[in-house]
């Protein structure tokens, strides 16, 4: 018995050892060493693109080859068959025993880990060092797959320039074609997705080269995406200037395919609007301005059914109207306009369907299915700050109704104004209906105090002192804040009080929406911010298309500033997305440069006017080469 136990110790030890020697890692040689004519097949398949064939020659040469090599076969199977989307096969050879048998098996189970954490949202858990780490022990036809594994692992993590840097040096590989195609695809997603400024500022950092070319053109197709005619015009531009480029002329083909999906309208849209009730009239003109537009569209086949359903008091409430149109199929819904409307759709059904309401209210929460779009005063405040700011006017006084509107509309150009470095000086306000404006503009001058001072002297002298007042010298212009009567009054007694040449800046509600030569008289060179469809200043063909529509259908009727709404409601179907996604980029519309910003407004840019004795003229800057810039 006791004889016996060390022999079953011996063979114990022995089969330890045994089963160490067939668990021993084969090197890179050994490896490499194995002949079959399935390998150098597979090679060929796979630089052909042909990645089903390469697999499959991967499995059976996997057949004659001895452990751990076969696994390693195996597992590159896995691999193509992981970027076929086709995950099994990956999962469980990434289990079993050989699966990091020797550095060659591990680097592949490394990769194919990666890859499928990526599939998983999951790459915070795999370190990009890691995986850099095996590149000596990687198969050389595994190399391309493990660099655009590096890059979306870059790309979900956020690193956009890095998974830039990859996708290019994957390119470098002159990888299979299938593979390659992908990767120009994911690259240029990925530049899609980047933030523009930093893409911008990228490019202008980048060294000239294939790096920079790839970062210009982004920021060129970017810019123009809201426009089939501004894209194309954009990537012949670029290919002109890069005509060795290795972008492909697929992905050309596909930007411009990809843009005119984007911008399509919807198939159907639904319009809540009120045509009854107090509010009627203006619904009225929004619903001219959306038909107007829907007939002007060129294309009839993309021209989207539309339904115009009434939210006034005859119709029904904003929340069963939206519920019937998505009933009856809309993908898109335009309003309700009254705040009332939108806070109850707001805050009584969840959105299933976009809406572009045609009102801001402030107290509303910001929902990716909900972007608020109206004719707000606080636009034309921000863009009077905003020119203000580009004469050069440092010191602004303010002259605004005593009214919620007045103090809404002075609070938005105080807080550009200052904003842009400016500061305001003095505030002085008037009551509604008030007819003598001269109190509250003496105030705003601080007359009166030149009128004590004037008095003071007399009296300390006791000599008769010729008077007469001065308006305060710091001040290098007036903000008014006033609807068209009450502005009518306060500029010429500006004049009357001593300030005559003083710079006067006012928002588009001073000014009445058709001209006339008492108006004129009065406002005489006051500047005027204006939405361009007020200018007879069409941005783009279609809006000329939809006011020659407007003409032949009534000409009797003025199409005025909530008509502009109707269309612009109607041009942003296609185009809203992009702005979502796009917050740097415009859209010239009817009611001025459009964008969309982050809480879901979409905000005007209007342009400079100066009233003179014809009406308004749009302001030429000299610092922009005399055009005249929208405003902010």
């Amino acid at each position: 018995m006791s004889l016996s136990r060390p022999a079953i110790a011996l063979f114990a030890a022995l089969l330890f050892i045994a089963g160490c020697t067939a668990v021993r890692p084969l090197d890179e040689d050994a490896v490499t060493r194995i002949e079959s004519p399935r390998l150098d097949k597979a090679d060929a398949a796979l630089a052909m693109g042909d990645v089903t064939s390469s697999l499959t020659l991967l499995r059976m040469a996997a057949r004659d080859a001895p452990e751990p090599a076969a696994t390693g076969l195996k597992l590159e199977a896995a691999l193509l068959a992981l970027t076929m989307d086709d995950p099994q096969p990956a999962r469980q050879l990434t289990d079993s025993r050989w699966a990091r048998a020797g550095a060659r098996n591990a680097a592949i189970s490394t990769l194919i880990e990666a890859r499928l954490a990526i599939r998983q949202d999951r790459a915070n858990r795999v370190r990009a060092e890691t995986l850099t780490e095996v590149t000596q022990a990687m198969p050389r036809r595994l190399r391309p797959y493990q660099t655009q594994t590096l890059a979306q692992l870059a790309a979900q993590m956020g690193d956009w320039q890095r998974a830039l840097t990859y996708r290019l040096e994957l390119a470098d590989f002159d990888p299979p074609t299938d593979l390659a195609r992908h990767n120009e695809a994911e690259l240029w997603e990925g530049l899609m997705r980047a933030p523009l400024l930093a893409v911008q500022s990228a490019a202008k950092a980048a060294p000239e080269g294939i790096r920079k070319a790839w970062l210009q053109l982004a920021t060129q197709v970017r810019q123009a995406a809201l426009s089939a005619s501004k894209t194309e015009d954009a990537l012949q531009a670029w290919r002109l200037s890069h005509p060795q480029h290795p972008a492909s002329q697929l992905l050309e083909t596909r930007i411009s395919a990809i843009q005119r999906a984007e911008t399509a309208p919807p198939r159907s849209v639904a319009a809540l609007l009120p045509l009854s009730g107090e509010l009627a009239p203006a619904g009225q003109a929004i619903r001219r301005g959306l038909l107007a537009a829907h007939y002007a569209a060129t294309n009839q086949r993309s021209r989207p059914t539309l339904n115009i359903i009434d939210v006034g008091p005859d119709g029904l409430p904003a929340p069963a109207a939206y519920q019937q149109a998505v009933a009856e199929g809309a993908q898109q819904v335009i309003g309700p306009l009254s705040k009332s409307a939108i806070r109850d759709l707001a805050s009584s059904t969840p959105l299933s369907v976009p809406v572009l309401a045609l009102n801001r209210a402030s107290d509303i929460q910001n929902t990716p299915k909900l972007r608020q779009f109206g004719l707000a005063p606080e636009d034309d405040a921000r863009a009077a700050a905003a020119l203000a700011r580009q004469l050069g006017y440092e010191r602004m006084t303010v002259i605004a109704s005593a009214d919620d509107w007045g103090q809404r509309v002075t609070d938005a150009f105080s807080e550009a104004f200052t904003e842009q470095t400016g500061e305001i000086i003095e505030l002085s306000t008037f009551a509604d209906q008030q007819e003598d404006m001269s109190l509250p503009i003496r105030t705003l001058f601080q007359l009166d105090a030149s009128e004590e001072r004037h008095v003071r002297m007399q009296s300390v002298t006791g000599a008769r002192l010729q008077f007469e007042d001065r308006r305060r010298q710091d001040m290098d212009g007036v903000f008014m804040a006033a609807f068209e009567p009450a502005a009518r009054l306060i500029a010429p007694q500006i004049r009357f009080q001593r300030g005559i040449g003083l710079p006067v800046v006012a928002t588009s509600q001073a000014y009445p929406q058709t001209a006339s030569d008492q108006a004129n008289k009065d406002m005489e060179a006051v500047m005027i911010t204006r939405m361009p469809w007020l200018l007879d200043q069409d941005t783009n063909r279609f809006a000329e298309r939809v006011r020659a529509e407007l003409s032949a259908a009534d000409t009797d009727q003025r199409a005025g500033q909530l008509v502009a709404l109707g269309l612009d409601s109607y041009q942003l179907l296609g185009r809203l997305s992009i702005l979502n996604q796009e917050p740097t980029v415009q859209f010239e519309g009817a009611t001025g440069a459009l964008r969309v910003d982050d809480e879901g407004r979409v905000r005007r840019h209007l342009l400079p006017t100066r009233v003179d004795s014809s009406g308004l003229r749009l302001i030429r800057m000299p610092a922009l080469n005399g055009q005249p810039p929208y405003l902010p």
